[in-house]
């Protein structure tokens, strides 16, 4: 048998990109060469450049995709102009990723003729906090009556495509989501003796691997003399209720009954310690201090060997250092902690 030589270097670049490998990008190109799918090719460049943050490399690649005409299916975006138009963004991706990109409502604002946003249920009552977010449709049995007229639509996460985004170019990198006027602050978070830190450790359902076991969440609270507040979603917030009760130990119970109370919540803590679930985008979009626990391949907008975020400047992050690695993160971020506490005392000694 001749061996293909394109498909076996389309699927050692793939699995150099798996391991967030510098050598990926090369590795496509000659894949490319040797016959692999171009298409293919190009979006595992993409993904290799949008890591690495070289953004418009990765966009010259989208575009060559639409020029070869072999366009998503899935896509509700054509690459038609939205000057002047009336544009719908659908919100169908994670509710993060519809924090995330909203932000670049105010840009849109500016160049179509109006816009109409439609996030899902959940986010209906938090998505008018937003800057530039004026016109809110959902689905379902919220949805309105008259269907909104539109010209144009997009999925929020072709904004940054459409815009062209830079590392240089980040449109509202933080307090784009403005929360704290909306409703009075929960009374049992006016005051506290210890820092009040909030955790999520696990994740959706559908990419496990960006959570945390809940034991190594315990050996944090055990080494750590904060106060800490439950804000993980169900069905994991029940692995809570086996710690020994303590008055350092408080449960944000209604954090589960709405994205507005995750949020109300967190904009009165002084820190958040979460993975790479909604809890990180909506501390990044209100500017409140949040370290983020990254798997070793995370997502593309986390880059690669950063420990800071573009997007969200009041963003932490902390990476294993090997894939499966949470025990490491742990320690780092329990020494962290320690030493954040510490700061605070001096601070408020002084």
């Amino acid at each position: 048998m001749i061996p293909d030589v394109g498909a076996e270097l389309l699927a050692e670049a793939e699995a150099l990109l798996a391991q967030r490998s510098e050598k990926a990008l090369r590795v496509f190109y000659q894949a490319e060469v040797a016959g692999a799918n171009v298409d293919t090719c190009a979006a595992g460049r993409w993904m290799a450049q949008m890591l690495a943050g070289n953004f418009a490399d990765a966009w010259c690649e989208s575009d060559a995709i639409w020029r070869r005409g072999t366009l998503d299916p899935h896509r509700f975006w054509n690459g038609q102009p939205v000057d002047g138009k009336r544009v719908i963004v659908r919100c169908l991706h994670g509710l993060g990723d519809a924090v995330q990109f909203l932000r670049y409502l105010p840009r849109l604002e500016a160049r179509a003729a109006s816009v109409v946003v439609e996030v899902p249920p959940a986010l209906l009552e938090l998505a008018p906090f937003i800057d530039g977010v004026r016109h809110v449709v959902t689905w379902g049995d919220r949805a309105p009556l008259e269907p909104p007229a539109w010209d144009v639509q997009l999925e929020v996460m072709e904004l940054p495509y459409l815009f062209r985004t830079t590392l240089d170019d980040l449109p509202i990198a933080e307090n784009y989501l403005r929360v704290s006027s909306c409703k009075p602050s929960r009374g049992d978070l006016t005051s506290s003796a210890y820092p009040r830190v909030g955790l999520v450790w696990a994740a959706g359902e559908w990419n496990t691997a960006r959570s945390i076991p809940f034991s190594l969440v315990q050996l944090l609270i055990e080494n750590c003399g904060c106060e800490f507040w439950n804000l993980q979603g169900t069905p994991a917030s029940d692995e809570w209720h086996c710690l020994s009760r303590s008055p350092r130990l408080q449960d944000a119970a209604d954090c589960r009954t709405g994205v507005m109370n995750l949020a109300k919540t967190i904009a009165e803590l002084d820190l958040v310690i979460t993975v790479d679930t909604l809890a990180a985008h909506l501390a990044g979009a209100m500017g409140r201090p949040a370290w983020v626990l990254l798997g070793y391949a995370a997502d593309w907008r986390w880059m690669t060997k950063r420990e800071d975020s573009p997007w969200y400047p009041s963003l932490r992050l902390f990476r294993q250092p090997l894939p499966g690695d949470w025990e490491s993160v742990i320690v780092r971020i329990t020494e962290e902690l320690r030493l954040w506490e510490e700061i605070r005392q001096e601070q408020q000694v002084a």
